[in-house]
């Protein structure tokens, strides 16, 4: 009778995750299957999950009557933006906030008042600050440009990451800074040659949280650019939303594009993530 309770009881737990991964997934799933599906498939009813045919028109551009579209070769220079703009914040971001955490967790800089106000850093909304934003970027002539973007997006990574290091480095042993101070190395040195190898998993975190947040952040990026020469991907793909139409299929079809390298890099970091953040939160 045990035994066919534990069975029933792995059953259920296998149906939950099945239907938890069903419902994460079937976006995902869905926004495939729109960008090859024709124009007249996208609103048919009932709902077509199993096309008879597929088209490359979303794509490519053109093969509407309605839906006139460009060439997804047009996303080039967007992907290239949110590329350089993205790895440059979470590599920026990363390098300030692992020194930041390490001298709040280890000398107690600034106190847990500075902690606080790192937090809350995080939780301000962006649309608060977009039109003081604006103004004082236009005046110093920085609007439409990369540096725009990467100075705003590390206000708010930048806040993130270091609340996450700080519980990162607690969980350090101090006996490997005091081993490291009786050698003779300085406390920079003793981060940088001691902790900072053992912190990686931490900081391959924090990096990856850094670079998706810059990522499919939307608002800053329309309100501070007006053109591809440093707009990123998501304000290019809402260029498909108009007051007349959405282009459904060459929105999914751009979406696949925005989606594919920041899958594939979690993917190899995912390792990393997950030992990241579970010894973040957990106090020996």
């Amino acid at each position: 009778m045990k035994k066919l309770s534990l069975s029933i009881k792995s059953i259920l737990r296998y149906i939950l995750i099945f239907a938890a991964m069903a419902f994460s997934l079937f976006p995902v799933y869905w926004m495939v299957l729109t960008a090859f599906k024709r124009s007249q498939d996208w609103f048919s009813w009932p709902p077509i999950f199993i096309p008879q045919s597929i088209t490359l028109d979303s794509f490519i551009g053109g093969g509407y009557e309605v839906y006139k579209t460009a060439s997804l070769i047009d996303v080039a220079p967007y992907l290239r933006n949110s590329i350089v703009i993205g790895l440059a914040t979470a590599a920026i971001s990363t390098l300030i906030s692992a020194f930041t955490a390490y001298s709040i967790s280890r000398f107690r800089t600034g106190g847990i008042n500075f902690v606080n106000w790192i937090l809350s850093m995080r939780m301000l909304p962006p649309i608060v600050v977009a039109i003081p934003i604006y103004v004082l970027f236009q005046a110093f002539n920085l609007i439409n440009t990369w540096l725009a973007l990467i100075l705003i997006y590390l206000i708010f990574t930048t806040s993130f990451s270091t609340w996450v290091l700080i519980a990162f480095f607690n969980d350090i042993p101090r006996e490997l800074d005091e081993g490291a101070y009786i050698d003779g190395c300085s406390p920079l040195k003793a981060f940088i040659k001691v902790i900072l190898p053992v912190s990686l998993p931490g900081i391959a975190a924090v990096f990856t949280l850094s670079l998706l947040t810059c990522w499919s952040e939307f608002l800053l990026a329309l309100v501070l650019t007006s053109n591809q020469a440093a707009q990123t991907l998501p304000v290019y793909i809402g260029r498909y939303i108009t007051g007349f139409q959405i282009a459904w299929g060459p929105i999914s079809a751009a979406g696949i594009v925005s989606m594919l390298p920041v899958t594939i890099f979690s993917f190899i970091m995912l390792r990393y993530i997950i030992t990241g953040l579970t010894l973040g939160a957990v106090k020996g």
